[in-house]
């Protein structure tokens, strides 16, 4: 892990070190200082391989949750900053703003009833999509960010989704740990091509959508790394 200490970073040079399984952090939300993460160990998610709970489909059956990719990304990374310890400071949001501006960085944004439920942000590179943080204002908000986000990957023929450190919450969704050299040569293999991050023809979250965010006949890790 590198510490560097800027209030601007060069956009060419986050994209360059993401290719190369790099990513910034900040240190706290009232610093500007910034760290270069390269784990040894990767939390990721392989498209269409989500794990979503019996109660959560029951929900999404039972209620209408829309979802919007774009809709306001500085609001939406704003929200993900806005907790009691962050490392989303200033210097975080202002470089994930230009990379938006640059047609690298996505949000998605849920909705139940016109009201904001929850999102989430990240980059999109080639046919990975590295996953940054996400938020919620009622319960389930970030869950259904992520089903919302698969769905969309999954259409658009992404191939992986980078979600950086395991938590419980992910390995609930079904978040896998690979080591750092495997990872290094899926994006390599996954990120030079370029595929469109459009959102699909129905905005909802659906039963289409969860078909296609969990499939079951797609391919695991382990089977991945032979045939990207």
């Amino acid at each position: 892990m590198l510490t560097r200490s800027h209030n601007e970073i060069d956009p060419s040079t986050v994209i360059k070190l993401y290719r190369n399984g790099i990513f910034p952090m900040g240190d706290h939300n009232d610093d500007n200082q910034i760290f270069w993460c390269n784990p040894i160990v990767r939390a990721v998610i392989p498209i269409s391989k989500l794990h979503i709970s019996r109660s959560l489909k029951k929900l999404c059956r039972k209620k209408k949750f829309e979802f919007s990719i774009n809709h306001d990304f500085l609001s939406t990374i704003s929200n993900c900053a806005n907790r009691e310890e962050t490392w989303i400071n200033k210097s975080i949001i202002s470089t994930y703003n230009t990379l938006h501006d640059l047609g690298y960085a996505h949000s998605i944004e849920v909705w139940e009833d016109k009201k904001l439920k929850g999102g989430l942000y990240g980059v999109a590179i080639g046919k990975v999509f590295f996953a940054e943080s996400m938020f919620s204002t009622s319960s389930n908000g970030s869950k259904l960010a992520l089903i919302a986000l698969m769905g969309t990957l999954a259409l658009n023929q992404f191939l992986l989704l980078d979600v950086q450190f395991m938590t419980n919450h992910l390995r609930t969704m079904g978040a896998k740990e690979i080591s750092r050299t495997l990872f290094l040569n899926l994006i390599k293999k996954s990120s030079s091509e370029k595929v469109e991050f459009n959102q699909p023809s129905s905005a909802i979250i659906d039963e289409m959508l969860i078909n296609r965010a969990e499939l079951k006949s797609l391919v695991s890790i382990s089977k991945l790394k032979h045939q990207i």
